[in-house]
């Protein structure tokens, strides 16, 4: 089933709401807030199943301006078809009808039946719920889950776990092994007391009941004198009660005789009375028929003398249509007068526009000109474009101007730079110079290393004892020269011979190292020592040529300032070329702006010939010259609209003067006159017409009402004289005096029967019968019966019944107090009752007990169950889902541990407590196992109902969310409410309802959708 649409009467803030057509699949309902989500959410399940009641706590949303709550709800079902829910609010949940489709009616239990069972809990805790459904998911193990779980299909909440806990608590509070406290253990140690007490009294009994059997039989003889004492007290009242009745009794018996002496006879009811009413109507008829001849008369009379103008009448709705257009004539004269001012005012202002635009074509022309929202945004963009276009050109001149400035600048300093240059043959030579000097530099430091190799190697060969001398310091020394070197070469930019010398330096270590290493082998031989002399010979005679070191160094310097100075121009070169290129692109980039200048040049001489402007299309870029052209369009259309209005009115202002000039002929009125006092002579005649009209149609009714009174009156008249002889012949009389003699004597049997109606009455007031009363005339009144002596017997047997009855007191009182002496505590069958109603109370006790132990035994069976077969099947769906919609991070969700708590396993094996996911990730497992129980619940095809699910997720999980709910929603219906309208902004085909505030509504308008 699916909710199809929803209509609130009056239901919380709304007032006949309707929203139509929802969406079989899913779909959103967005608002802000208070917009009324949570209302909607209420509403439906009150007309599912039924308004809260008063003594809940849950709000039940009643109107504020007094009237009934209640809507309709229209479902679709497989079975029923379509049928619509009714309910207002009436006793209980409300009055509930169901409309089926083939138009029948049906009440609460059909509803019953439809839903299967399903209550108001259960279907908030599986189908309908918001992010505060479950709590602490996390921290629940596999038997909390299942009865949580278990508790949300039956309960929809935690109520589960408390009606567990409330069971458990129940059965400790009634009773507790070896317990002292619980109602049933304190109940047996009482009953134990009171069973002690009950022996004891039981010895006690054995001289306690001979009393009590004297005092049964003296309370019996007191039993039967209170009787005899009762029967001779009412003897005594009786005689007491003849003494009050026997007056009214001897009244009843007079006026009975006098009544049985009188002749009866008939006559009509209050007849004298009636015969004077009549005969006082006959008079005064008399007196009204006179008055009503002499009216007639003077009627007559005015009829006469009365003349009427017909054909001024005849005229009269011709004259009204006039009178009542001498306002719309003025009106018309006004408008006229203000339109032509009007008109004149436009022509000056038209007069301006064409002056300040130069505008010099036709009207009719302008009337063309396509001033509509597409051509007019086409304008203003290519007008915006040439102003834009005008900018960056100013913009690209300046940036040419400048980048030509600079172009020319590096190119000067590039020709300088060359002019510093040596030339190419001086240049070669200087490299040569420069490379003799690297390689002789190089054989000296090999020079200076072998002569300390041969120093040490004639040291070790000597005397291992004799210290080695310090040969490292003249390496150090020529390391630092090397290293001063490249520092000064990187200064100048002369990074290849720097990185030469670097070379040279790494060298000159790695050979220096060798050599120590050698020094430290030199210890075993001779050998090595010829050949470092020999090397050093080698060495020498390389350098023999070599005289002039100072020359070398001169060279050596030059040879770093050329390489110096070339480097700055190679650097030169490339800024050259990169402000080339520059200018190039800013040359380039001008030329393309002045040709997309000249495209939109030509597109406004387009739109000039497409939108029918005619005048030089450049005036179309001054700023605001569109806009006057465009008034001045809009001035020319007014002004023809002014002219034909103006036609119009000169047309209806000749055929209202016409309709009076013709009026004025027909009843003959002055000529000469103004229209206006035509029209008002015409109104003042036709008034006078119509207030004879209307007095002769007064006469003319007081004539008939005079004729149709005399008449009425002649009719009662004949209705009173009939009434009359009526009343004669009902008493049997033949005139009026003996209809007054019978009377009277009517009147005296009358009286004589109110008094004996009065004595009767006062004889019932003492409660006798008319039987009773005859014969009780017949005792009372025989001269035999002497009532007074009647009285003094009854007397005297009532004191000897009350003497008797004190003896019997006095005997009592004495046992009573013999067995009181008996007693210490209460009595034998007070403890005796006391044991009794504790054995009652017990067993009742043990009843509830008994109760509680099997209901928490069956919710047990149920969980038990519960968590073999179906806890299982949700936890699983429940991963699938939550794997879903975090996109493979978390494969799987289960059971394990002692306790089997809920665990989640990532993607990479690691599994997680539920307390240690963020907030957002545990709302989305929570949504995952509800959804979950809700998709396995066999409740087939109930729409699943959420608020704000996802309010903490973030997009990328949103998005899954709302991709496995739109899966779901083909087998469910879902109506998602959401204040967050972005949810639906990539779901196009998703229908979405957008709730507003509610305003003020007439019985009758629509919803406020």
């Amino acid at each position: 089933m699916w909710i199809k649409q929803l209509h609130i009467y009056h239901f919380g803030k709304f007032q006949n709401l309707k929203i139509k057509d929802l969406s079989k699949g899913a779909g959103f309902i967005s608002g802000e807030n208070e917009a009324g989500k949570s209302t909607l959410m209420s509403f439906i399940k009150c007309m599912l199943f039924g308004f809260p009641s008063k003594l809940t706590s849950e709000r039940r949303y009643e109107p504020k301006d007094g009237n009934r709550m209640g809507g309709s709800l229209t479902l679709m079902t497989e079975s029923h078809g379509e049928l619509a829910i009714e309910r207002v609010a009436g006793k209980a949940a409300g009055d509930v009808t169901v409309y089926l489709e083939n138009g029948e009616q049906a009440g609460e239990d059909f509803l019953q039946s439809l839903l299967k069972g399903l209550d108001r809990s259960l279907f908030q805790g599986i189908y309908c719920f918001d992010i505060d459904g479950l709590q602490e998911i996390e921290k629940i193990s596999r038997d909390q889950l299942g009865s949580y779980l278990l508790g949300a299909g039956m309960t929809g909440s935690k109520e589960l776990q408390e009606l567990e806990a409330l069971l458990e608590k129940k059965q400790a509070a009634l009773f507790k092994p070896g317990g002292r406290k619980p109602v049933i253990n304190e109940m047996l140690q009482e009953l134990h007391r009171a069973e002690e007490e009950l022996l004891k009294w039981k010895r006690k009994n054995e001289e306690f009941q001979p009393a009590a059997l004297e005092l049964k039989e003296v309370k019996d003889s007191i039993q039967r004198s209170e009787k005899e004492k009762a029967h001779h007290q009412e003897q005594w009242y009786q005689a007491q009660k003849w003494k009050s009745v026997l007056p009214p009794l001897q009244k009843w018996k007079e006026n009975k005789l006098a009544l049985d002496q009188l002749q009866e006879g008939e006559f009509p009811e209050n007849g004298l009375q009636r015969l004077e009413y009549l005969q006082e109507k006959l008079f005064d008829l008399e007196g009204d028929l006179a008055v009503c001849k002499n009216k007639n008369d003077e009627v007559e009379k005015q009829l006469a003398i009365l003349a009427i103008d017909e054909q001024v009448l005849k005229e009269g709705a011709r004259i009204e249509a006039v009178g009542q257009k001498i306002h719309y004539l003025e009106s018309l004269l006004n408008d006229k007068a203000g339109l032509l001012q009007k008109a004149e005012l436009l022509s000056k202002e038209i007069h301006r526009l064409i002056h300040e635009t130069g505008y010099e074509g036709e009207d009719n022309n302008l009337f063309e000109l396509n001033n509509g929202i597409a051509a007019k945004n086409g304008l203003v963009l290519m007008t915006k474009n040439h102003e834009l276009l005008q900018q960056k050109k100013e913009w690209m001149e300046q940036e040419l101007t400048a980048s030509r400035s600079r172009l020319e600048s590096a190119e000067e300093r590039l020709k300088l730079a060359k002019g510093k240059l040596l030339h190419e043959a001086d240049f070669q030579k200087l490299k040569e110079h420069a490379d003799q000097d690297r390689t002789y530099r190089r054989l000296m430091l090999e020079k200076e290393q072998l002569q300390m190799q041969i120093k040490n190697a004639e040291g070790n060969s000597s005397s291992r004892s004799v210290p080695r001398k310090k040969n490292w310091i003249p390496a150090g020394a020529l390391f630092v020269f090397i290293a001063v070197i490249i520092i000064y070469l990187v200064s100048k930019g002369e990074m290849a011979g720097a990185l030469l010398s670097a070379l040279a330096l790494g060298a000159s270590f790695l050979y220096w190292m060798k050599s120590r290493t050698k020094e430290r082998g030199s210890h075993t031989g001779k050998e090595n020592l010829q050949a470092l002399l020999v090397q050093l010979q080698k060495l020498e005679e390389q350098l023999a040529g070599i005289s002039n070191f100072e020359e070398l160094d001169r060279l050596q310097q030059q040879w770093i300032e050329e390489q110096a100075q070339r480097n700055e121009y190679n650097r030169l070169q490339e800024e050259t070329k990169r402000l080339e290129q520059s200018y190039q692109q800013t040359a380039a980039g001008y030329d393309k702006l002045e040709l997309e200048e000249f495209d939109n040049e030509a597109s406004i001489q387009e739109w000039s010939r497409e939108n029918g402007f005619n005048g030089p299309w450049q005036h179309l870029l001054l700023p605001g010259y569109f806009e006057k052209i465009e008034r001045l369009k809009e001035l020319l259309i007014e002004k023809y609209q002014l002219e034909e209005r103006l036609s119009q009115l000169q047309v209806n202002i000749s055929v209202i003067l016409e309709d009076v000039n013709q009026l004025s002929k027909q009843l003959g009125l002055s000529e000469h006159a103004s229209y206006h006092e035509r029209i008002m002579q015409a109104r003042m005649l036709l008034q006078q017409e119509k207030e004879k009209q209307r007095k002769l149609e007064l006469l003319q009714e007081a004539k008939r009402a005079a004729v149709e009174n005399e008449q009425e009156l002649l009719t009662k008249r004949l209705s009173y004289t009939a009434e009359r002889t009526r009343l004669f012949q009902q008493a049997g009389a033949d005139n009026e005096e003996s209809y007054r003699k019978k009377g009277e004597a009517a009147d005296s049997r009358k009286k004589i029967q109110e008094q004996l109606s009065q004595a009767s009455l006062q004889l019932y007031a003492f409660g006798y019968s008319d039987e009773e009363i005859f014969n009780l005339s017949d005792r009372l009144l025989d001269k035999s019966f002497n009532l007074e002596k009647e009285i003094a017997a009854a007397e005297a047997y009532l004191k000897e019944s009350e003497q008797e009855l004190e003896s019997f007191k006095g005997k009592s009182a004495e046992l009573s107090l013999r067995l009181q002496q008996l007693q210490e505590e209460g009595s034998y069958s007070e403890c005796l009752q006391r044991y009794e109603t504790l054995k009652d109370i017990l067993q009742d006790q043990a009843r509830k007990w008994a109760v509680y132990r099997t209901a928490a035994d069956l919710l047990k069976r149920t969980k038990e169950r519960f968590h073999a077969e179906r806890l299982p099947a949700i936890i699983k769906k429940a991963g699938v889902y939550f794997s879903r919609i975090t996109a493979g991070k978390y494969v799987d969700l289960f059971l394990a541990g002692e306790k089997e708590s809920l665990i989640i396993e990532r993607n990479d094996g690691v599994r997680f407590n539920p307390v240690e996911l963020s907030r957002g990730t545990a709302e989305q497992l929570y949504l995952c196992v509800r959804l979950s129980l809700a998709s396995l619940y066999q409740r087939e095809g109930m729409p699943l109902i959420l608020d704000d699910v996802t309010v903490n997720f973030d997009p990328v999980r949103t998005k899954q969310t709302l991709d496995l709910l739109m899966e779901i929603g083909e087998k469910h219906q879902i109506i998602f409410f959401t204040c967050h309208e972005t949810l639906f902004s990539d779901r196009p085909s998703v229908p979405v309802i957008h709730l507003k505030e509610p305003q003020p509504v007439r019985p009758g308008d629509g919803a406020f959708l």
